[in-house]
């Protein structure tokens, strides 16, 4: 499960996302900064008196995630960068509300962004987006980030925002979600029966369903007490929010199959992305991808200390040997001749998206 990368591959990826995102001429992101962002959120509530826009970040994971630190950094570079006219407050752990709550507020124009992921975009006018979030579509992430300068990408980009709501980022790599329960799973036939939790989207449900498990969408805040509770058997998700949430004080295994390399985007409104000046729109979008790259590089840095923190803690993790991972592999990969998953994607497009990142 290599996340290395190389920055120059994640500085051209930035370049364009500033060009596709904010539909303006970019510049190169600013040459990464040393500091580490701040994981407290204490001082986000107080808003300069002279701050003409006031953006409000909202994401799921709790502080001192990767998500968070991002996140903190992002608010630094857009304070800074505006001279205080654009100020940020942020809302870890869930505290604005579920995700679909936060998008109807975007849809009525707040000036809200959130995290989400291709999956669940899909059901907000592009459906294509879904693969971008599909099991074992990308082989690395230097594959995602050559996407993003596609002509296919700015034709999503242009679809959601036709249907109300705008990226403004989307370099950032959330990680490779792994399976973790409360029972031994060493094989794919260990997944029969157990009910797994997962997102609300049905990209994930029905891999999980191809993979003999029992997927129950709830809201990542629920699934600490619904593991505790014995109400599911286990989660998938990267480790970082695995560790994060702190599911090692219920759950006590971890399976590596690296079935999702996934990455994520910030969405906001667009009638609210609009009400801003041009300058501000670059503002917004350029150093979401500052901060995007600032995210990936903490991911990479803390993977090994959250391994073993896990272990430390008494999780055992499972390394499924080459065979049974390309089991697992088969099993999720039947999502693509799945109607209810492929009925609103052009013909080929699995094929198309791998040709894509393959060149």
């Amino acid at each position: 499960m290599k996340l290395r990368k190389t920055l120059a591959i994640l500085m051209a990826s930035a370049m364009v996302l500033s060009m596709t995102a904010c539909g303006s001429s970019s510049s190169a992101p600013a040459a990464e900064k040393e500091e580490t962002a701040s994981a407290s959120t204490e001082e986000t509530a107080d808003v300069p008196a002279d701050a003409e826009v006031v953006i409000q970040i909202a994401y799921e994971n709790n502080p001192g995630e990767p998500i968070d630190l991002g996140c903190n950094e992002w608010k630094r570079l857009i304070e800074e960068r505006s001279n205080g006219t654009m100020a940020v407050e942020l809302f870890p752990s869930s505290q604005l509300g579920s995700k679909t709550d936060l998008v109807d507020q975007m849809l009525m124009g707040e000036g809200i962004i959130h995290i989400g992921d291709g999956a669940f975009w899909a059901d907000y006018g592009a459906p294509e987006l879904g693969i971008i979030s599909a099991p074992y579509i990308y082989d690395d992430w230097s594959q995602y980030h050559k996407l993003l300068t596609t002509d296919w990408w700015q034709e999503q980009v242009d679809l959601l925002a036709e249907n109300g709501l705008r990226i403004t980022t989307a370099n950032w790599e959330y990680g490779v979600r792994e399976l973790m329960t409360t029972k031994e799973v060493q094989t794919v036939d260990d997944l029969n029966g157990l009910i797994i939790r997962t997102p609300d989207n049905v990209m994930q449900m029905k891999t999980w369903e191809m993979m003999g498990a029992a997927p129950t969408a709830m809201p990542l805040g629920d699934v600490y007490t619904a593991t505790q509770q014995g109400t599911i058997d286990g989660m998938e998700n990267p480790m970082a929010t695995l560790y994060g949430q702190a599911y090692y004080e219920v759950a006590k295994y971890i399976t590596m199959i690296d079935y999702i390399r996934m990455p994520i985007q910030w969405i906001t409104s667009e009638e609210w992305f609009q009400g801003l000046t041009e300058e501000q729109q670059q503002i917004l979008c350029e150093t979401g991808d500052e901060a995007g790259l600032f995210h990936n590089q903490k991911q990479d840095e803390m993977l090994d200390q959250y391994i073993a923190d896990m272990e430390s803690n008494g999780v055992t993790i499972i390394y499924p040997d080459d065979a049974e991972q390309a089991r697992f592999k088969e099993a999720a990969q039947k999502i693509y001749d799945n109607k209810e998953v492929t009925a609103n994607w052009s013909d080929g497009l699995y094929d198309k998206i791998r040709e894509m990142i393959a060149k």
